[in-house]
């Protein structure tokens, strides 16, 4: 089975060489093929944020071939799980070099050279973590994206809505269930696309409750430090205790 994705990841490369064309302003050539650079970019950071975001999965306690954010199997070509349908011909792009690029992520569809289907959950399990990108609007095609099962945090950026061609009431268009992401939600996120998250540090910091941080939260911690209260929402280092270190934990989120 090895051996034969092997031949098949060389013959699509012998192919796209032959192929080889010049590609528009804003796109970017990749083995022949032409691919929209402002697509690439969104890719590349969901990549770069789930390598920086320092998430422990316990690799080195459970050692896997799959274990990493992100999963660093998609970058195997004898381990390949799906290929890429591009102009509905089929491409591997697996080159085994360690390290996770853009079009090795998931399941993708490119037509005309700009991405339409990203799937990243719902049959391949990329293990993305950190933070869904600001430009993810950049993504103006897409028709179907699924982020569900994945470590992301932080919250969905309300750019998101900007994505006209995605019908965000079927799940089978639009999933980011079962991740790290934090209420409020965007009004375009239905509740079935936002479901099971793992909202256990989204509170930390947010003393009142409001789903800001602000000095408001501040002002309620120094409070907290007087009164020789505890509220688990201002225990910031998860000692136990809330004192000074907190107060000042609170106030570097808030300057960054």
């Amino acid at each position: 089975m090895k051996r034969y994705l092997l031949i098949i990841v060389f013959i699509s490369s012998l192919l796209a060489l032959c192929l080889s064309q010049d590609c528009e302003t804003g796109y970017t050539d990749i083995n022949g093929l032409c691919f929209h650079e402002g697509d690439l970019g969104v890719i590349q950071k969901m990549i770069d944020n789930s390598y920086t975001s320092g998430i422990d999965l316990g690799c080195e306690d459970y050692y896997s071939w799959y274990c990493g954010s992100p999963n660093p199997q998609m970058d195997s070509p004898t381990d390949s799980w799906f290929w890429n349908v591009i102009d509905d011909q089929s491409y591997y792009f697996a080159d085994g070099d360690g390290i996770v690029e853009p079009l090795e992520l998931g399941l993708q569809e490119w037509n005309d050279g700009r991405l339409i289907s990203l799937m990243c959950g719902a049959y391949i399990y990329c293990s993305l973590s950190g933070e869904i990108p600001e430009n993810i609007s950049d993504l103006t095609e897409i028709e179907v994206l699924r982020l569900e099962l994945n470590y992301f945090d932080g919250q969905i950026p309300e750019s998101i809505c900007e994505l006209e061609n995605v019908d965000f009431n079927d799940y089978l268009s639009f999933d980011f269930s079962y991740n790290q992401l934090c209420p409020p939600y965007p009004d375009c996120v239905p509740d079935d696309a936002a479901e099971y998250m793992d909202t256990e540090e989204c509170w930390l910091g947010d003393v009142n409750g409001d789903f800001l941080i602000n000095v408001q939260d501040i002002v309620l911690t120094v409070n907290l430090v007087l009164n020789n209260e505890y509220n688990s929402s201002a225990d910031l280092n998860s000692d136990s205790i809330i004192n000074v270190l907190d107060i000042v934990q609170l106030v570097n989120i808030i300057i960054n």
